[in-house]
């Protein structure tokens, strides 16, 4: 699989107090107890271990090690068996699990970590082949707060910003991001964040995360799930119940069309 680039952030990564309040939306969209789940890019087990709570089993795949230790970690810590929940390393545009699920989600906006059209072909190729017969699918990316122009103009910054900052035990962690360079032609975004350990005022850690962000408009976003054959169920513009288009997020629950 290469490099894990997020080796050195996972274990700051839960820290974020920045994430989204999304896990009683995506636990409302269980659609029974009995319901078998598929999360895309599970992570640290953020939204995994509380989907455990209402579903049968919840399966997670996470392309990098780092990730899906700590979710394992948790998981172990817990007592959750692997009959209720596991993680598997495995890309997201490029797994067979030989089993369908009821629900398959990507939350948090994974899908935008994916830069090339065929990664994200091969990602749909890979929904259709593991969703059943009755099952939905939801994906997120965020609503750009900039029309495109305005986007390639404005986006790249010079330096840092300020991000967030979390008290740890011995010290704190403070992050900060970069927005060095973007790809003005498919619109995507290649933010740095630096995460910095410090105890008192020496830094004693840091550690750099680099991601593609591929920017999805509102109706693009919905083009590109009718574009592969599947067939848009609701959609939201955030976790509140914003209207599409209107909110922070662009979210859609659909099902396969073919």
């Amino acid at each position: 699989m290469g490099t894990d680039i997020r080796a050195g952030a996972a274990k700051y990564y839960d820290l974020n107090p920045q994430v989204p309040n999304d896990i009683p939306f995506y636990k409302s969209l269980v659609p029974s107890p009995a319901a078998r789940v598929l999360e895309l890019g599970c992570g640290t087990g953020r939204v995994l271990l509380p989907l455990v709570e209402v579903c049968g089993y919840v399966h997670g795949v996470e392309i990098s090690e780092a990730m899906a230790a700590v979710c394992s970690e948790k998981l172990k810590v817990a007592g959750i068996v692997t009959t209720k929940a596991r993680v598997e390393i495995v890309d997201i545009s490029d797994f067979a699990l030989g089993q369908t699920f009821d629900l398959i989600l990507a939350p948090f906006r994974v899908l935008q970590n994916l830069e090339a059209d065929a990664a994200v072909d091969q990602l749909f190729e890979c929904l259709r082949q593991h969703l059943a017969p009755s099952g939905s699918c939801i994906l997120n990316v965020f609503n750009p707060k900039r029309d495109a122009d305005a986007l390639r103009r404005e986006w790249c910054i010079e330096g840092e910003q300020f991000c967030w900052e979390a008290a740890i035990e011995g010290g704190r962690v403070i992050c900060h991001e970069r927005r060095p360079r973007l790809d003005t032609a498919k619109l995507i975004l290649y933010p740095e964040l630096i995460y910095r350990r410090y105890q008192g005022t020496e830094m004693i850690d840091e550690a750099v995360l680099k991601i593609p962000m591929r920017c999805y408009y509102p109706d693009e976003f919905a083009q590109l799930v009718v574009d592969h054959h599947f067939r848009v169920l609701q959609r939201w513009g955030g976790y509140a119940g914003e209207p599409y288009g209107k909110g922070p997020e662009l979210i859609l629950q659909f099902t396969w069309d073919g």
